[in-house]
C-alpha cells in the first residue's frame, strides 16, 4: 500500500507541474535522427527538444524505465522532464524500441548502446536548437537521469569522455537511483524472491536477449501466467508504467520467473546472466554462485563533476548498485554521493530532481 501511495503522490506532483508548465512559454519539437542498433546497423530514432523562453543551460536527459509508447518524450510532456523544463533546454531521446521504432524490442539496460543513441541525438540537435533561437553553447551540457536514466547518464559521460572530449564539454553529470550493477539487481531479487516492479523481469530478460542476440526462449524463463500475458504487458506498449504496476501487482519473483530462470547454473540462464554482466557498468559478486564472480570496475574514471543519489530503502533498484559504484570509484574528489533514507524509488525521485535543480542553479551562479 505504501508504494501505491508513493506512485499516487508522484503522479499528482507531475500533473501539478504540468499545469504550471502550461503557463510557461516552452517550445517543443520532435526530432528524428540517425544512430545505430545493437548490430551496428543504422536506423532512425526519435526524441524531443524542449526550449523555455529564457534557458539557463542545456541538459541531455535520458529517461527512466517506461512501459507505454505514450510515455516517451516525443509523445508526452508528463514525465520527469517537468522538473527542469521551465528553466533548461532539454534534449530527450526516446530510445530504441519506442517512438518511431516502437515495433522493435527495447534492448533494456544495455547502457553503452543507449548512451550512443543519446549522444547521437545531442549531436543532431544543434541545427534544431539554432532554428528554435537557442544562443547557448551547443557543446556545453549537463547530463541528468533517474533510474534507468541514471545508469544511462553515466554511460553517456563515459562515452563522451572517451570519444568526444574534444567536441563536447560536460559541466556535470547527475545520476539518481541507477542500476549500475544490473547483475546485482537480479541476484538480490532472486535471493529475496521479491521484486519492487515486476514489469522489469520480462523487460530485462527479453531486452537482454535482444541486446546481445541471445535468442532466449520465453518458455524457459517465464511462468505460464507471465508467458500468457507477455504480449499484452510488454510487446503491445499500450500500458503505462503505473497501469502495469497494478496489472502485475504480485511481488514474488517466483510468481513470474521460473526456477530455471532463477538458477544461474542452467545453460541458458548463465547466458542471460552473462548478458547482465555486459550491461553492468560495475559489478561485485554478492553470492557464492560459480557464475558472476568476476569484478567489473572499468579503468575509466570520470573527469567531470558527478553527483550520485540513492535511497537506502529503494525496493526497485537495490542500493547495492550505488554501493558498488562507490566501491569502484573510491576517493574520487569530483564524485559526490548523496545517500540516505529517502523512501522508495518513486518517492525518492521527488527529492532527486529538486536537489539537482538547486545544484545546477548554484553551478550556474558560480560561473
Amino acid at each position: 500500500m505504501q508504494r501505491v501511495v508513493h506512485i499516487f503522490l508522484v503522479t499528482c506532483a507531475l500533473l501539478a507541474s504540468s499545469c504550471a508548465m502550461a503557463k510557461a512559454k516552452v517550445s517543443e519539437r520532435v526530432v528524428y535522427y540517425t544512430s545505430i542498433d545493437q548490430h551496428g546497423d543504422t536506423l532512425t530514432l526519435s526524441g524531443k527538444v524542449s526550449v523555455p523562453e529564457h534557458p539557463k543551460g542545456i541538459i541531455l536527459m535520458p529517461h527512466y524505465t517506461i512501459a507505454s509508447n505514450a510515455e516517451v518524450p516525443s509523445t508526452s510532456s508528463k514525465s520527469e522532464m517537468q522538473y527542469l523544463r521551465k528553466d533548461y533546454v532539454l534534449i530527450m531521446p526516446d530510445y530504441i524500441g519506442y517512438g518511431i521504432t516502437r515495433n522493435r524490442v527495447h534492448p533494456y539496460l544495455r547502457g553503452d548502446l543507449t548512451a550512443r543513441n543519446c549522444v547521437d541525438m545531442l549531436l543532431a540537435s544543434g541545427p534544431v536548437l539554432d532554428s528554435m533561437g537557442v544562443t547557448l553553447p551547443k557543446d556545453s551540457i549537463s547530463i541528468v537521469g533517474f533510474s534507468q536514466g541514471g545508469a544511462t547518464a553515466l554511460w553517456i559521460l563515459k562515452l563522451i569522455e572517451e570519444e568526444y572530449s574534444q567536441t563536447i564539454h560536460v559541466k556535470g553529470c547527475y545520476a539518481g537511483s541507477g542500476p549500475y550493477d544490473v547483475a546485482a539487481t537480479y541476484d538480490v531479487a532472486v535471493a529475496q524472491d521479491k521484486v519492487g516492479m515486476p514489469m522489469v523481469i520480462p523487460m530485462l530478460i527479453m531486452g537482454t536477449s535482444e541486446a546481445y542476440d541471445l535468442n532466449l526462449s520465453r518458455e524457459l524463463f517465464f511462468t505460464p501466467v507471465l508467458d500468457k500475458h507477455y504480449d499484452d504487458y510488454v510487446t503491445s506498449k499500450e500500458h503505462s508504467f503505473t497501469v502495469l504496476y497494478f496489472k502485475m501487482f504480485h511481488k514474488k519473483v517466483s510468481h513470474w520467473l521460473t526456477a530455471y530462470g532463477a538458477d544461474k547454473t542452467q545453460p541458458e540462464t548463465r547466458r542471460m546472466y552473462e548478458g547482465f554482466l555486459r550491461s553492468s557498468l560495475v559489478h561485485y559478486p554478492i553470492d557464492n554462485s560459480v557464475v558472476g564472480q568476476e569484478v567489473i570496475c572499468p579503468e575509466w574514471r570520470p573527469k567531470a563533476p558527478v553527483y550520485v543519489f540513492h535511497s537506502y530503502r529503494d525496493p526497485i533498484v537495490t542500493f547495492k548498485c550505488a554501493e558498488h559504484l562507490q566501491r569502484c570509484w573510491q576517493n574520487l574528489p569530483n564524485v559526490t554521493y548523496d545517500f540516505g533514507n529517502y523512501g522508495g524509488h518513486m518517492q525518492s525521485m521527488n527529492m532527486f530532481f529538486p536537489r539537482v535543480k538547486k545544484q545546477l542553479k548554484t553551478a550556474g551562479a558560480q560561473r
